[in-house]
C-alpha cells in the first residue's frame, strides 16, 4: 500500500474514532444497556485510533502533514461536545494519544527534534483533564492551537536553509 493510501486510510480511522463512539453508545444502550453501551463506545473510539496509528507508523516518507494528522484529531475530540460530560478523561485521552503519537512520528521524520516540543502538547492534554476556565471547548482549542504552534515553531526554528555549492537548495538540521 502506497503512502498516500496508508494517510487517507488513518484520516478515515481518526475520523470514524470521532464518529463510531455515539453510534456504538446509542446502539449498546438500546439494544443491551448502558454497560455495555460504555464498552462498544470505547472499542468504538480505541479500534479506529490504532488503526490509524498504525497506519502512520507504516507510512515510509513521512510529510510534515501527516506528523501532524494525530494530535489534529486528537484536539478535534476534545472540542467536540462530550457523550459523557461528566468525564474528561476521554478528551484528555485523546488529546494525549495524539501528542505522543504526533511526537513518535516527528522524531522518526526528524530524529534531531528538539526533546520539549513535547511538553506543550502533553500540558494541552493535562489541561483537556483538569479542565478549563471557559465553560464549552473554546478554551481547550485555544490550548490545542497554542501548543500545536509552539511545537511547529520549534520544529522550525531547528532548521536552517542554504544554498548548496551547485545553487540547489538544501536543509541543515541544528
Amino acid at each position: 500500500m502506497s503512502d498516500r493510501l496508508k494517510t487517507i486510510f488513518a484520516v478515515i480511522c481518526f475520523l470514524s474514532a470521532l464518529i463510531l463512539p455515539l453510534i456504538n453508545l446509542v446502539i449498546g444502550w438500546w439494544r443491551w444497556d448502558a454497560k455495555i453501551g460504555l464498552i462498544l463506545m470505547m472499542v468504538g473510539f480505541f479500534i479506529p485510533l490504532i488503526a490509524g496509528g498504525w497506519a502512520l507508523y507504516r507510512v515510509q516518507d513521512l510529510s510534515w502533514l501527516t506528523v501532524g494528522l494525530p494530535y489534529v484529531f486528537g484536539g478535534l475530540y476534545t472540542v467536540l461536545p462530550d457523550a459523557i460530560p461528566l468525564l474528561p478523561v476521554d478528551d484528555a485521552a485523546a488529546t494525549t494519544a495524539g501528542a505522543l503519537l504526533s511526537y513518535a512520528l516527528a522524531l522518526r521524520k526528524q530524529p534531531d527534534t528538539p526533546k520539549w516540543i513535547f511538553l506543550p502538547l502533553l500540558a494541552a492534554g493535562v489541561y483537556a483533564f483538569f479542565g478549563g476556565t471557559i465553560p464549552g471547548p473554546i478554551d481547550e482549542a485555544l490550548v490545542d492551537v497554542v501548543a500545536f504552534a509552539i511545537a511547529w515553531i520549534g520544529v522550525w526554528r531547528g532548521r536552517k536553509s542554504t544554498i548548496d555549492v551547485d545553487g540547489s537548495l538544501t536543509e541543515i538540521i541544528e
